[in-house]
């Protein structure tokens, strides 16, 4: 059965949504959706949409950054995890475009989080409260997009920039064994973080064995731990 539903296209890309990103929502907006209280819902569903419009300005910063190199990206699709740019053909050779390209994603959650932040505090002074906690909470989710994101493992785009860097150093084999290890050392520690406050951090663990198990296999095949 496909979970998949194309929510139509944007400069000519796809856009998909995976069913696992609706529940992923859903539980993330379940104590608003829950409340009973038609402001609080309401709240909870423009939660949901910012979530989703700052996955996708994510996304398309790495889609608009590659075409830019002539790099055209197949579609972009919302997954369990958050989301993901699917390129139709390899990414430059090129350190920089390629580090230029994954840092796009990032640097557009950055731009969300000021923006967001601006807004907040000028709806607060009109007095809009409500609009102003949530535009407040939407950045704080940006910025912790952004730093979440640059964390030295694959497939984060911290991982994905530190191994463009460290091939032309130290060649291919060994840039992925540097930043394998180190995306083996940031799951263990999400790992840890996460039992700590179980079960509302379940979230952050099923994350961290996912980034543990993928690591791990990039570690496989460059012969370690076979």
């Amino acid at each position: 059965m496909n979970s998949r539903l194309e929510l139509g296209r944007i400069a000519g890309i796809p856009i998909f949504l995976d069913m696992f990103f609706v529940i992923l929502l859903i539980l993330f907006s379940y104590r608003y959706l829950a409340s009973g209280d038609s402001q609080m819902i309401s709240y909870g569903l423009l939660m949901a949409a910012g979530i989703m419009i700052s996955v996708l300005l994510h996304e398309l910063g790495h889609a608009l950054s590659a075409r830019l190199f002539k790099v055209e990206t197949r579609e972009i699709e919302f997954t369990g995890y958050g989301g993901v740019a699917k390129f139709a053909t390899s990414l430059p050779r090129s350190m920089v475009k390629r580090v230029i390209i994954f840092l796009a994603g990032p640097a557009a959650n950055f731009v969300l989080y000021y923006a967001c932040t601006y807004v907040g505090t000028a709806s607060f002074h009109a007095g809009k409260t409500l609009l102003g906690r949530l535009l407040f909470e939407l950045g704080g989710l940006n910025l912790y997009f952004f730093l979440f994101n640059l964390l030295p493992a694959y497939p984060l785009d911290g991982g994905q920039t530190l191994d463009a860097i460290l091939v032309r150093i130290f060649g291919g084999i060994w840039g992925q064994r540097i930043v394998g290890t180190l995306g083996m050392m940031v799951s263990l520690y999400l790992a840890f973080t996460a039992i700590q406050g179980l079960p509302g951090n379940l979230f952050l663990l099923l994350l961290a064995l996912f980034l543990a198990d993928l690591n791990w296999k990039v570690l496989q095949s460059t012969g370690i731990g076979r």
